[in-house]
């Protein structure tokens, strides 16, 4: 079987492609599909915000929570539970079952959120800024998609995609 020299390169221009598709992705820190954030290693997939949003937005849709948000969320609900398990203030699944009960089956990453936020209530001013300290020194990495992180603020920044634009303000007019 004689093999086509076209052919062979339009194979190895598909191969060369996807190696420098993983490249990419492996540089900026989302080595995998369905990555949201990496937080010290640990990965947060975009499907598990998704689904903690959605579930505590059925439970309270008030609450606004946007699966960005809950990215940002789950980065910080791991320090906070950390420090208050620390502290000896950090609840179990279980307690944070029964403070969603109108949820049937939460999310292991629903139930962290509700930990973590239950637990940041009941933490002090010191152990807060402690778990906000932990985070300043942890290698995180934001999906762009999700935005972006700023260590030394300790801030998330939502993303603001090159194709939306703002809407003009109009121009206040003079009273008189």
């Amino acid at each position: 079987m004689k093999v086509r020299p076209t052919a062979l390169r339009q194979v190895l221009r598909g191969s060369f492609v996807a190696l420098a598709t993983a490249g990419v992705l492996a540089v900026s820190g989302c080595a995998t599909a369905d990555t949201a954030a990496v937080v010290d290693g640990h990965r947060i997939t975009e499907q598990d915000a998704q689904e903690a949003s959605r579930q505590i937005l059925a439970a309270q849709p008030d609450s606004g929570i946007t699966t960005s948000s809950a990215v940002a969320s789950l980065i910080m609900a791991g320090f906070i539970n950390t420090v208050a398990d620390e502290s000896g203030k950090g609840l179990s699944d279980s307690a944070a079952r029964t403070a969603i009960a109108a949820i049937q089956d939460p999310a292991p990453a629903t139930l962290e959120l509700v930990r973590a936020s239950l637990a940041f209530n009941q933490m002090t001013q010191e152990e807060q800024g402690k778990a906000v300290a932990l985070a300043s020194q942890a290698d995180i990495t934001i999906n762009p998609r999700y935005g972006t992180f700023d260590p030394k603020k300790i801030s998330f920044d939502p993303s603001t995609p090159n194709w939306i634009k703002a809407e003009p303000q109009p121009a206040a007019t003079p009273q008189g």
